[in-house]
């Protein structure tokens, strides 16, 4: 009998999964397992583990839906393996934590910003979601066999040894079979009772036509949120995206590799994707798909009278493969998903919970607030003794132009008390972008999308955004100061206008507003530098 049937055990349903465990047991006793996985690797008995710790459970069993191929018991056993389930362990190979990860394949799949090296549950997710991209490229390989098993051989000895011998190799094969026979183990334990059946021949679509569920109630907010992001986008749409796209299983790996709730391809969250932010977490990737859709239907308006099902398809494939296409693809995948989003959006739409709300809050987590100090509102900080003139006529030759002083009539500076709300648009063709319209948000630079976040007005000396104003933080005039909103007070901190060179100045210091370290990510943060004249501190209010 072949370790295979250990295998086996993992992936059926309890009721025969019972019986194979105790038969594979029976022999085992009577030294009868012998043989090999995938024709290289060696039989071993039937290991014992130890329980898996109470607060791990879930999280195994959560992370384990990120793929087919995947499985609780699957996934117990190969934490087993590697650490016996001790988050402070490390592996001969280099590895450390839950998972035994190397710092590589850590820095690779943390699942969130700011995840702990050590952090039980970030480590489960971590090993979960990087072996479910394995399984996914041995899949599309079409290499023979276990897909699993495969994948624990990559693991091990890397993938393209993998798939040159499309076998697991010789110098994985005990640890694959450790791992197997620890899975085994667990699948009978009443943790995993509840496994669902057989590992799939052939996957399953990305998108399942089945009949939609009402939207989770930790996601309605972000929804309701992210469907407030221009014209194009409505709750009822994203709440039918998401559904379409993954069930509202913030886990999932798509066998394309998308990743998370939205099921964004990696291509597509680094340009529309908040700089060092994950598509793995949910209250990230729900508000971020609201602003990809709207940027994607505003940059595709031009190839269909109703941009969306264009947008959706370039949500899929990207942008440039849908220009090419000149609108959707004839693509049965991608037609069959605008459908299936386009009739959901009618089931969302009787969901009075994703009904009309106030302006999007964002679903980045809310900064820390920094208030401006209310002292001294009415002059600059200590030691910024010139004025602006002063500053102006005592540059020395050969730097650039300071800005204008602040009684200079502005360029394209919008008449201050008019209700006109503008964009800002500067660095690397994006916007002036607001995640939040809390006191403390810090601004940023994010693709121009006509949305919400975006639109601002000039009033009385200062850049005021739902009711907040454009501000330096802590009232400082140090180059570097971060710019956010905050509660208008009528301060110097406040005083901004776009003038005539295109510089966005705080009047009452003459320095400028500039995008840090010339990063042209969405997310990135703006701060106040001294006027340079560079691209990065440019911008045009229209």
């Amino acid at each position: 009998m072949r370790v295979q049937a250990l295998v086996e055990a993992t992936r059926r349903p309890v009721a025969r999964r019972a019986i194979g465990i105790a038969v594979v047991l029976a022999l085992i006793g009577a030294g009868a397992v012998t043989g090999s996985i995938a024709g290289t690797a060696t039989a071993g008995p039937v290991r014992e583990g130890v329980p898996v710790p109470a607060a791990q459970v879930p999280m195994i069993a959560q992370a384990a839906l990120s793929c087919p191929s995947l499985t609780a018991s699957r996934l117990a056993g190969q934490l087993m393996a590697e650490s016996g389930f001790d988050a402070a362990a490390r592996t001969e190979r280099g590895g450390s934590g839950l998972a035994g990860l190397t710092d590589e394949v850590w820095e690779q799949w943390k699942p969130w910003v700011g995840a702990k090296r050590l952090d039980p549950e970030a480590n489960v997710f971590a090993l979960a979601h990087y072996m479910c991209d394995m399984v996914g490229q041995i899949r599309h390989r079409d290499v023979g066999g276990s897909l699993w098993e495969l994948a624990l051989g990559a693991h091990r000895s890397g993938l393209d040894t993998v798939l040159a011998r499309s076998a697991v190799p010789n110098d994985s094969a005990a640890y694959v079979n450790e791992v197997a026979s620890y899975a085994a183990w667990y699948a009978a334990r009443p943790d995993f009772a509840t496994e669902d059946a057989d590992e799939p021949d052939d996957p399953p679509a990305q998108n399942p036509d089945v009949a939609p569920v009402p939207v989770p109630d930790q996601y309605v907010e972000l929804v309701k949120n992210a469907g407030k992001e221009c014209a194009a986008v409505s709750g009822p749409k994203i709440a039918a995206q998401l559904m379409a796209a993954s069930a509202f299983n913030a886990n999932k790996l798509g066998t394309d590799g998308a990743q998370g709730i939205a099921q964004f391809l990696p291509a597509v969250w680094n340009r529309y994707g908040q700089a060092g932010a994950s598509p793995w977490d949910a209250a990230v990737a729900i508000p971020t798909l609201g602003r990809t859709m709207c940027a994607l239907s505003a940059e595709l308006s031009g190839l269909a009278e109703d941009p969306y099902p264009v947008a959706l398809a370039a949500f899929q494939w990207g942008p440039t493969a849908i220009r090419q296409a000149e609108g959707v693809p004839d693509s049965p995948t991608v037609k069959d998903f605008a459908q299936r989003v386009l009739d959901y959006t009618a089931y969302y739409a009787k969901d009075a919970r994703l009904g009309p709300v106030t302006p999007p809050a964002g679903a980045q987590p809310t900064p820390q607030a920094t208030r401006t100090p209310t002292p001294n509102l009415a002059a600059p900080p200590p030691g910024t003794n010139a004025t602006p003139t002063q500053r102006a006529t005592t540059q020395q030759q050969g730097q650039q132009p300071a800005p204008p002083a602040a009684n200079d009539p502005p360029a394209q500076q919008p008449t201050s008390g008019g209700p006109t709300q503008y964009q800002i648009k500067g660095y690397a063709d994006k916007c002036i972008d607001a995640p939040s319209a809390v006191d403390g948000a810090t601004l940023q630079l994010w693709t121009c999308t006509g949305g919400a976040s975006q639109k601002f007005t000039f009033e009385n000396g200062t850049i005021r955004h739902k009711g907040l104003c454009m501000d330096l933080a802590w009232a400082s005039s140090d180059d570097g100061t971060r710019i956010q909103l905050a509660t208008c007070n009528g301060g110097w901190a406040q005083r901004f206008k776009v003038n005539t060179a295109h510089d966005l100045v705080n009047t009452e210091v003459g320095k400028c507003v500039d995008v840090v370290d010339w990063n042209d990510a969405n997310g990135a943060a703006l701060q106040l530098w001294t006027c340079k004249g560079e691209t990065n501190q440019k911008w045009w209010a229209s």
